[in-house]
């Protein structure tokens, strides 16, 4: 090999043919953290036992860089498809930059677990590694550069040991069995931490000129120049100590402040590419780690945050198949994760393909799924995938599973969220024609998942992810499951919880009637979710139409609700047929007590008796979408929002439900044009979609000229 042919690195190795040549100072002398102990290698093992652990720490990062060129790709697809439609051969350019890198990926991938062995489901866990850290001595008797960590397969040390190359040494003193002699203590409030003072012990009551015979004798050290007396004021493992100690107070509470040596938390540092990209030196008063930037690792507990993406971050185009085997296209959805990750199974996360979630008593938590392979990136984008009853596990990449947590230790949570690519409409709704016809849209959580089910949780897909709607998204949950049954022209929806979906209907109802802010913040913390809303739900009716003693205050409620439906109009596009209906009911409802209230004569100077209420009327049927919506609404005009029609008589409820709605109309200024002409507009628009609905295009009022343009799918959505 020619001196330009030499590594530029130390620690790299450099192949001809067959052949490996190793340019740099192999250890001899590295220290186990599980054990405690140092182990010793002999001078004619040492150059193959390093190659081993830096083929290990090699074949890591090959991975951990095809994994962030895999990402890169699809960050600069996804950028590129949201700002403009794409031209047919730039489109076919970057899709094939991301099948490159795909493509890579699963090499760097099989290539990794190969080194590894499979993923046991039924242990929950790999082949073992044994962390080390390599003791290197300088030149100048101190340290030298920023020393790093080393991982052996467990099967090549015991291997190692039994050829009598590999000499233990335990550092714990006489009484190996004694926890007080260990380096690892306990603080205050119970946290494990490394004791710096324990390791000066063991370092200095070592009996040195015993295990200088020993290693004489076993390990044949002449002419090795390695100063066992120099070990015990080497600064190499109190760097070390130092610097795990101090990641435990950088690091968040959430992700553990123990230090852990287990057989997990070494494999899930191994995994997070700590060999490659793990350096310790407190005089950075930091511990260098490079991974994504979206990545987290406290280095001595082993736990990891981070974000990632299902399937991906460009999201999945997704069909809905109903009950009779109609499909219907969804948009485009992923899921969002950002699990809290220890032990084997955090680590799985990171080398599976796909992932799984597996239960673990009421707790969701973060698995990899071995075997099989989520369909590529060219397959997502063609044919899409049919979701819910009709999606098969492997192409799911979510399973829900208790087996193999018999005895494994699983620490930390599945935290994240369901996103949708949200169709935007224009900052006016009643702009001019240029660039109405173009909708731009985001990714937006409505649904959140945690580690515990509350408040509006439907199950979702059998063997999916359990989801929970918060106070934080309960607004983008309630756009998401609307404009999902705008798809299915408000047909049935069984992807959401029965109890769930009426449980957000009674919701919008109590949300519109109570001038609370947080209203479904109070609900949560009221009891268990869905009870609470149903609670305050049948409270919030009878006091609105209450018969008895309080009719008056019945009438001022709901002069308030027409009030609140009429400041917030834009709301009632987020509400169910169901909550429509009970509305419209509501509102309708009066009496003697009702005219004897002069709120309800209006401002003007002919009194417009229910001026209010016919004005929120209104507003109600402007948001209807189309025809087969306004039926159901207005079947389901009754306090519960109940469905008044079967078999076959459907118009005639209709029918009857209108009837009445023009005899409250006519009270006072007759308003009853207004119904017809709302109808009327309303069947125009429906004529003009040819039986579809304008999917693509975001919700509005019926008499916006948006609405009136939009009357067929948008070609650019879900792409963008």
């Amino acid at each position: 090999m020619s001196q330009d042919e030499t590594p530029a690195a130390v620690n790299r190795l450099s192949r001809k043919d067959t052949a490996q040549v190793a340019y740099y100072q192999a250890a001899r002398c590295y220290y186990r953290p599980e054990t405690e102990e140092l182990i010793f290698i002999a001078d004619d093992h040492a150059g193959k036992f390093a190659g081993h652990w830096r083929e290990m720490n090699l074949r890591m990062d090959e991975f951990h860089r095809a994994n962030a060129q895999y990402s890169s790709a699809l960050e600069h697809y996804a950028g590129a498809v949201a700002k403009a439609a794409l031209l047919p051969l730039e489109e076919e350019k970057r899709r094939r930059a991301v099948a490159a890198a795909e493509t890579e990926l699963e090499k760097s991938r099989a290539a990794l677990k190969e080194r590894l062995g499979e993923f046991s489901t039924s242990g929950m866990s790999y082949d073992d590694v044994v962390e080390l850290i390599p003791v290197v001595q300088a030149k100048d008797g101190r340290r030298g550069k920023p020393k790093r960590y080393a991982y052996v397969k467990k099967g090549f040390f015991s291997q190692s040991q039994t050829g009598r190359k590999l000499h233990a040494v335990s550092m714990k003193g006489k009484d190996k069995k004694s926890a007080k002699e260990s380096i690892f203590s306990k603080d205050k409030q119970g946290n494990t931490l490394i004791s710096t003072s324990k390791l000066a012990e063991q370092l200095t009551s070592l009996e040195w000129p015993k295990i200088k015979l020993d290693l004489k004798d076993v390990l044949k050290w002449t002419g090795s120049d390695f100063d066992l007396d120099e070990l015990k004021k080497d600064f190499v493992l109190f760097d070390w100590a130092e610097s795990w100690n101090h990641s435990l107070n950088e690091g968040t509470e959430k992700l553990g402040a123990n230090v852990d040596v287990t057989r997990g938390a070494q494999f899930m540092r191994f995994v997070s590419n700590v060999g490659a990209s793990g350096e310790f030196d407190v005089q950075k008063g930091n511990v260098a780690f490079k991974g994504e930037a979206k990545s987290s690792l406290t280095l001595a507990s082993g736990l990891v945050s981070f974000n990632a993406f299902v399937p991906d971050r460009v999201g999945w185009a997704l069909r809905y198949t109903n009950a009779k085997g109609v499909d219907f296209n969804m948009g485009m959805l992923r899921l969002c994760l950002t699990p809290e990750l220890s032990g084997f199974i955090g680590a799985s996360v990171h080398l599976e393909g796909q992932l799984q979630v597996v239960m673990q008593g009421d707790q969701q938590l973060l698995a990899g799924q071995p075997g099989g392979r989520l369909p590529r990136f060219s397959e997502r984008k063609t044919r899409g995938a049919v979701f819910h009853q009709q999606m098969a596990a492997e192409d799911e990449g979510l399973t829900l599973t208790a087996q193999g947590f018999a005895g494994a230790r699983v620490e930390g949570s599945l935290k994240g969220s369901l996103q949708w690519l949200k169709p935007t409409p224009p900052a006016d709704l009643n702009s001019s024609v240029a660039g109405l016809l173009q909708s731009s849209g985001e990714y937006t959580d409505f649904c959140s998942i945690g580690g515990s089910i509350a408040g509006l949780a439907g199950a979702g897909a059998k063997g999916g992810v359990i989801c929970e709607v918060g106070t934080n998204n309960i607004v983008e949950f309630g756009a998401w499951l609307i404009y999902q049954l705008y798809r299915l022209d408000y047909g049935f929806f069984d992807l959401v919880d029965k109890e769930a979906f009426k449980a957000y209907s009674q919701y919008c109802v109590v949300r519109l009637g109570d001038t609370r802010a947080d209203v479904y913040g109070v609900l949560v913390k009221l009891s268990a979710g869905v009870s609470s809303v149903a609670s305050e739900f049948d409270r919030f009716i009878s006091s609105a139409i209450n018969e008895g003693k309080d009719r008056f205050g019945a009438s001022k409620r709901r002069n308030q609700l027409s009030k609140n439906i009429i400041n917030q109009s834009q709301s009632l596009l987020l509400l169910t047929p169901e909550s429509k209906g009970i509305l419209l009911y509501v509102l309708t409802r009066h009496g003697i007590w009702d005219h004897l209230d002069a709120g309800n004569r209006g401002d003007g100077f002919v009194p417009d008796l229910y001026g209010d209420r016919k004005a929120a009327v209104i507003w109600v049927l402007k948001s209807i979408q189309t025809i087969s919506e306004w039926n159901k609404v207005f079947c389901r005009m009754a306090p519960d929002g109940k469905n008044l029609a079967s078999n076959d008589d459907e118009a005639l409820v209709v029918e009857r439900q209108e009837q009445q709605l023009i005899n409250f109309l006519k009270e006072g200024i007759n308003r009853d044009q207004d119904l017809y002409k709302a109808k009327q507009e309303i069947a125009a628009i429906y004529n003009n979609l040819k039986a579809e609905i304008a999917w693509g295009y975001a919700l509005a009022m019926n008499d916006t000229v948006y609405y009136r343009l939009n009357s067929s799918p948008n070609p650019h959505y879900p792409t963008k």
